[in-house]
């Protein structure tokens, strides 16, 4: 193979890790308040909306999402959280956050939503991701929910779906939101997710998790964006 042909399909393969990865962080919907060190980072567990410093505020009341690696010891994945203001009250927020059905309007790559109920805030949902080059990913999520007057949490964690073939699944996710009424108007929502996804060609792992850590804040965006659309079609 020329040169050129082989440099080519190394920049396609670098690209396509990177996108998967992204993808795969960015289309694990409700995620947060799972502390780090705890059996698939802490699946199932609350932990305190993290403390934000004055810069960490400044940048938030400016509209901005800020986003920090947290520790992961002992864990092949790794673990981001991202911090941002969404515009509007509680009940508008959980109503987005929990229509799984309706996350592939709005969330990226989400091609496929099937949503179990299994009782009163607790669903099984199952996603399918389309992917650059052809690639589809596939896993089933255990989704946990509890209200109160101050905000919501909503845990979750990847479950077995031994029908999903090797190549489309991943190895392992999990994470949650965690929603409080904000001093400064708004809500504020901390958004977590523990990402492992196993075999990555050529070692490439690093290069694709940058670029995944990239792509994180977008899901408090893309939130945002739906709450705000959704506000604007009620006034028209």
């Amino acid at each position: 193979m020329p040169d050129d042909e082989e440099e080519m399909s190394l920049r396609r393969l670098i690209f396509a890790a990177g996108v998967f990865l992204a993808a795969v962080v960015l289309a694990s919907p409700a995620v947060r308040g799972l502390p780090s060190g705890s059996p698939s980072a802490g699946a199932g567990q609350e932990a305190p909306v993290p403390g934000l410093s004055a810069l960490d505020r400044q940048e938030i009341l400016k509209g901005h999402v800020v986003l920090k690696e947290l520790p992961n010891p002992g864990k092949k994945g790794r673990t981001f959280e991202a911090v941002g203001v969404l515009p509007c009250g509680l009940d508008e927020a959980f109503g987005v956050i929990t229509d799984y059905r309706r996350y592939p309007e709005f969330m990226p790559h989400v091609e496929d939503a099937a949503v179990r109920p299994q009782g009163p805030g607790v669903s099984i949902v199952e996603l399918r991701l389309g992917l650059p080059f052809g690639m589809t990913k596939r896993y089933r999520l255990h989704y946990l929910c509890s209200r109160s007057a101050e905000g919501f949490d909503i845990t979750w964690q990847m479950v077995p779906w031994p029908e999903v073939p090797p190549d489309e699944q991943i190895a392992d996710t999990s994470g949650g939101w965690r929603v409080r009424k904000f001093e400064g108007g708004g809500l504020l929502a901390a958004y977590r997710v523990y990402t492992d996804p196993g075999h990555v060609p050529l070692g490439l792992t690093g290069l694709a998790m940058a670029l995944a850590k990239r792509s994180i804040p977008a899901v408090i965006e893309k939130t945002r964006d739906r709450i705000r659309t959704l506000s604007d079609s009620k006034k028209k």
